[in-house]
């Protein structure tokens, strides 16, 4: 657990990622590629009206033959060239244009293949957390008091959807939004383990009927049944993690994070993104 606690990740999609997994033997295994990478979103799509930014985006890589996962994370502030648009931040390429502008976003900006999505948004995100009957999480002191919405909680607490929603967007301390990628990694954490809780097992139908109403995907169903296998088959203990890094600059009053492309390139060596 120590690498999970060190890292940085996804804001919504924390839920989807079990579902992630378990999609894995749904895909053929003549295909000549030795990993599928999801690309996992969190959209802050709260009006219903317009797409929003992208504010949590991850790529979730499994390993088809031995089920190893590892999951590289993009900070939503990241500088980089959006198909059609220009170099701006990562999180505006889905409302610029649409889920394939943000697919070749990131493939291009990574040199990998994407080949499937998942997206989710802060609504849907609630509704799946209170499926699963709230999360654990390790609140700090400063933003239990900063957050009217968790209600005091402090320290190990249990969060329904709504306090761990608030408690993943809350960025306003010297930390800012790498604080906040921090947070998400801590609650994907605690959701993974949640979704294996073997008390969890007797609601796995319930989680994933959430999951096929709110999540929007273009991989195929998933089969409940399955759900026995997909718990035993991952290992969150062997699982690699990263975040992408570089240097933090204001350029006409929007602050990017323009990123260190040696580093992301040993990233992507490393969780073996192009295998």
């Amino acid at each position: 657990m120590k690498n999970w606690q060190k890292l940085l990740g996804i804001l919504s999609l924390i839920v989807i990622i079990g579902v992630a997994l378990s999609f894995l033997v749904f895909i053929n295994e003549s295909e000549s590629s030795e990993r599928i990478n999801i690309l996992l979103l969190g959209s802050d799509d709260r009006t219903g009206q317009m797409r929003g930014n992208t504010d949590s985006m991850s790529v979730l890589s499994i390993d088809k033959n031995t089920t190893e996962v590892s999951l590289l994370s993009i900070p939503r502030d990241t500088r980089v060239d959006i198909p059609g648009r220009g170099v701006d931040k990562i999180n505006s390429a889905y409302p610029y244009g649409d889920i394939d502008t943000t697919i070749e976003t990131v493939e291009n900006f990574l040199d990998i293949r994407i080949d499937y999505y998942i997206l989710v948004d802060f609504k849907e995100f609630k509704e799946m957390v209170d499926t699963l009957g709230g999360i654990t999480l390790d609140v700090e002191p400063h933003v239990a008091s900063a957050v009217p919405e968790l209600h005091g909680k402090s320290g190990i607490s249990r969060l329904n959807g709504e306090e761990a929603l608030a408690y993943l967007r809350f960025r306003f301390d010297e930390d800012a939004d790498p604080g906040r990628v921090r947070r998400h990694q801590k609650a994907i954490q605690s959701i993974i383990q949640e979704t294996l809780n073997p008390s969890n097992i007797s609601n796995a139908p319930a989680i994933l009927n959430q999951l096929r109403k709110n999540v929007r995907t273009n991989i195929p169903p998933l089969e409940t049944t399955l759900i026995d296998t997909l718990i035993q088959g991952f290992d969150i203990e062997n699982s690699k993690t990263a975040v992408i890094t570089g240097e933090w600059v204001t350029i006409n009053g929007i602050v990017y994070l323009i990123p260190d492309m040696d580093k992301t390139e040993e990233m992507v060596v490393e969780l073996g993104l192009r295998k």
